[in-house]
């Protein structure tokens, strides 16, 4: 069977924009700038994103095209006994997918629940059964696009979502900069407190954030880059890269002006998204109207991340046991909804928990914290210490002293980073 390709670099290129630009990314970018030392938090954030998260990419993606196969199948053209570390990697990313589609159904349900001018508060809609049905509706919208195949879903959905991603955000910072909270909105979200770098747990927070924002250290562009033919990895990082830190950074100037005009708390962190946001839609002027649109761009951002998610297990089927596509995306998405299921059912009237918490934030931290560092550490290590500097060399390009700092950063100062994060991540979690 022939491997599916790209058909164009802008269609790789929106694509993995689409997988890179995602719920938290939206959200959860802006609160952690405004926490962490506003407008000096992009100096460590920065420094993350081209030292480590970018070379993290491009590393990523040199595995792909190098071994023209997906996750497993690739760790194991490296060496034999690697393909159990691929296997590692695949089973944390539908873990992570199984609560990320929770989070996608409440984004598509806040937007449906705009667009009717019937918004619902938060304890309310999760006191119900609701979000099961907006779960599974979620979970078939990413089965249907992946099914259809690379170019025929993947590539077409982002060549659509992310285009009307950004034409709704660049609207939606318009109207957000002329709301009479704006200046403070700013002030409180970019407003640099140089202070705060002398804090460690500001620059953790930043590499924390450099590699969730990117979506790096989780497969998806390793099993983009086997589906890629001669192109400029470098460049093509770094303009995937940029327009992942834009698209936040935009975010947050749509997200805080709305706050402070509704006189809310900025703070709100995990809750802003589905408490504080549609409390401030409903106090503005054409809230509904704004708030469907906001929820509508979440939900692109949201489905094309999922989307991008169940490639991954749904490749390494096809690559490695030779499942037909639509065999493959149906076993995969059967199996993610299943393990979703516990972190759906723990925000429903069923209130289902574990460790004395709800079972999605346990599932977050665990997989989505922990666990996406310590993929992220199997890729660094696996690729830039058994693939072969040459096999290396001949994807990335460049000249011989850019191809041993390269090397210096994937070797050494990636793992090291990423060591640094965990531990970091594991002691606020346990704290």
């Amino acid at each position: 069977m022939e491997r599916e390709e790209w058909s164009s670099t802008l269609g790789f290129i929106l694509a993995s924009i689409g997988s890179a630009v995602g719920i938290g990314n939206i959200w959860r970018f802006p609160y952690v700038v405004g926490a962490n030392g506003g407008g000096a938090f992009l100096i460590p954030f920065l420094i993350a994103v081209l030292l480590f998260g970018l070379p993290l990419m491009v590393l990523e993606l040199a595995i792909g095209r190098s071994t023209g196969t997906s996750v497993i199948s690739a760790f194991r053209s490296i060496r034999q006994r690697f393909a159990a570390a691929g296997l590692v990697i695949v089973a944390v990313v539908s873990l992570i997918l199984g609560y990320y589609l929770v989070i996608t159904s409440w984004v598509l349900a806040y937007a449906l629940f705009f667009a009717f001018n019937q918004p619902m508060e938060f304890d309310a809609f999760t006191g119900s059964y609701l979000p099961l049905v907006f779960f599974l509706l979620s979970g078939l919208a990413v089965y249907v696009t992946v099914r259809s195949g690379v170019r025929g879903g993947i590539e077409r959905a982002s060549r659509y979502l992310i285009p009307v991603l950004l034409v709704i955000l660049l609207f939606l910072v318009a109207v957000s900069l002329t709301e009479p909270g704006a200046a403070e909105g700013i002030g409180f979200y970019l407003s640099p407190d140089f202070s705060r770098l002398t804090d460690p747990a500001v620059w953790i927070a930043a590499f924390g954030q450099a590699f969730f924002s990117l979506s790096v250290g989780m497969g998806i562009l390793l099993t983009f880059g086997s589906y890629l033919k001669r192109e400029a990895l470098f460049r093509n990082a770094a303009i995937i890269a940029a327009a992942d830190m834009l698209i936040a950074v935009l975010a947050g100037l749509v997200i805080f002006p709305l706050v402070f005009t509704a006189g809310l708390d900025p703070a709100a962190g995990v809750n802003l998204a589905f408490i504080t946001l549609p409390t401030a839609f409903t106090e503005i002027r054409y809230g509904m109207v704004l708030g469907t649109l906001f929820f509508l761009m979440l939900f692109a951002a949201a489905l094309t991340s999922a989307v991008s998610m169940l490639e991954v297990p749904t490749a390494a089927l096809m690559d490695s046991y030779g499942y037909p596509r639509k065999r493959a995306t149906l076993l995969v998405f059967a199996a993610v909804m299943l393990f979703g299921l516990p972190s759906a059912l723990s925000y429903t009237a069923l209130n289902l928990e574990a460790l004395g918490m709800p079972f999605l934030d346990l599932a977050d931290y665990v997989f989505g914290t922990i666990g996406l560092i310590v993929a992220g550490l199997i890729i660094s290590i696996v690729g830039g210490w058994f693939m072969t500097r040459t096999r290396i060399y001949a994807e990335i390009g460049g000249c011989g002293w850019q191809q041993k700092v390269y090397m210096a950063l994937i070797r050494y100062g990636v793992p090291a980073v990423l060591l640094i994060t965990l531990v970091g991540s594991f002691f606020r979690g346990t704290g």
